[in-house]
């Protein structure tokens, strides 16, 4: 699925700011330039300074180049070196991608830290392969959720049509089983609905059983989830079950009962109507002066046509992401501008100063993938396509952002996630629909854009919430 239609790469633009002495001021620039050597990281990587040598170690693998994978295996077997450098050894493996790095997360797969497993778990998804599925089945019955939610979400992504090596019919059977059996198995509500988004994106021609049963479940999510699988077989046997859906509560579920129709070839109407937007969401947030430091933690106000949302950045986890976005934001460059693409419960996306779709700032910055999930409300840049493969560029996002309605797992591969709506989530969720091929005006508009004083409370617990949760996760 497209994210941006925008033109070819002009240039890069620079960093808006980088301490020199931080780690990401060390490591930024050196992964930023895709023809760094590995060789250049090696002396960061052996620092007694963990968060250096961590910050070394993705950069390793955002730096893309298999001449590095020596030495990130290195790291991840050597239980004498700090969990968190393992941690993002075992993140740099998926990255890097390729079949040399399967025996080495398999083996991580026993580690003693529970991100060290859950990361690999989910690397090996990234990379796929048949020999990727029976030790993340083997995982699905772990006792630690971090680890189960990471393995389903690794099962879900070998088992993509968009998977780098496809899996035979055995491993798909293998993993479409093992996953069925946790998904009526698991309690734990993040867990589960994970385990449901693998199922409905990679697993659902054998999985319509299982599929079924999820249009009853309590959580809204695991019901659109069921809801999606069905419509993708294609199967009018399915069509009744769907179609018991129709006034779902969610307005999320009804969105996807109208597309499963749809593709069922049923006529059948359906409200999608988004709920109202609260009183509370047309309250516009203090500014703070364009000259102020970002901080840890900036938060940015979307005052809009259909209300206002505010988003919080994560310089910590996309500094240079960030560094941009705010730029922008605080030269008013999103100020009047359209949500020229917004498709129900999957995105809203601006940021094109032409309105069309095809314009940008005129530059393209580097990726910064990072280990967090694109669940409700995540911001992230758009990219640009290859045109024969269909594929995104990973170093081509500039100016064009999206914000996602629902968790959209499969982006995580090529998107670099540096935010997350906080307020006004239902001002995205009323954000009206528009396809950028139909040349109306019938959009909303950001009508201004900025910087603005924390509208949520900023502690650690929160931030959790914030970057990990989703069921429960209130951005009210």
């Amino acid at each position: 699925m497209k994210i941006a239609p925008s033109p070819k790469p002009k240039f890069t633009a620079p960093p808006a700011s980088a301490a020199s002495g931080t780690p990401e001021g060390i490591i930024g620039p050196l992964e930023r330039n895709r023809k760094t050597s590995p060789s250049a990281f090696a002396k960061y990587i052996l620092s007694d300074d963990t968060a250096l040598a961590a910050r070394a170690m993705l950069g390793l693998g955002r730096l893309d180049n298999p001449a590095a994978i020596p030495m990130v295996v290195a790291a991840l077997a050597d239980k004498t070196r700090p969990a968190q450098i393992r941690q993002m050894a075992a993140f740099a493996l998926g990255l890097l991608g390729t079949r040399q790095a399967i025996p080495p997360l398999v083996t991580a797969t026993r580690d003693d830290d529970s991100m060290v497993v859950g990361l690999a778990a989910d690397a090996l998804g990234r990379i796929g392969a048949d020999a990727a599925i029976s030790p993340l089945s083997r995982l699905l019955s772990n006792r630690d959720s971090y680890i189960r939610s990471r393995t389903a979400i690794g099962l879900g992504e070998a088992g993509l049509a968009s998977a780098k090596t496809p899996l035979t019919n055995s491993a798909r059977t293998t993993g479409g089983r093992a996953l069925g059996t946790a998904f009526r198995t698991e309690a734990d509500p993040e867990v589960r609905w994970r385990l449901a988004w693998a199922i409905a994106r990679g697993y659902y021609g054998m999985s319509a059983p299982v599929l079924r049963t999820m249009l009853n479940d309590r959580e809204p999510l695991v019901r659109r989830l069921g809801v999606y699988g069905l419509g993708k077989i294609k199967d009018r046997a399915n069509v009744t079950a769907v179609r018991l859906l129709v006034r779902d509560p969610s307005w999320r579920v009804r969105v996807e009962v109208r597309n499963a129709l749809k593709a069922l070839r049923d006529p059948t109407p359906v409200d999608v109507t988004p709920p109202p937007v609260p009183a509370s969401d047309k309250f516009e947030p203090k500014a703070v002066l364009t000259s102020s430091p970002l901080g840890s933690h900036p938060q940015v106000a979307f005052v809009t046509t259909a209300g206002t949302f505010v988003i919080e950045l994560f310089p910590d986890q996309a500094a240079y992401q960030v560094d941009n976005f705010a730029n922008l934001v605080d030269r008013g460059f999103y100020n009047n501008t359209a949500f020229f693409r917004v498709i129900a419960d999957f995105v809203i996306q601006g940021g094109d100063p032409t309105n069309r779709g095809d314009g940008d700032a005129g530059y393209t910055i580097p990726a910064e993938l990072n280990p967090l999930e694109q669940l409700t409300g995540v911001v992230a840049l758009g990219l640009n396509y290859d045109s024969k493969s269909n594929t995104p560029l990973l170093d081509s996002g500039g100016s064009q952002y999206y914000v996602t309605q629902s968790p959209q797992l499969h982006l995580d591969a090529a998107f670099s996630t540096f935010g997350r709506v906080v307020k006004g989530l239902a001002v995205v969720d009323a954000i009206r629909e528009h396809d950028p091929n139909n040349r109306d005006r019938l959009y909303d508009i950001a009508l201004k854009v900025y910087r603005c004083v924390p509208v949520t409370a900023q502690t650690d617990e929160v931030e959790r919430r914030i970057r990990t949760d989703e069921i429960g996760y209130d951005p009210q």
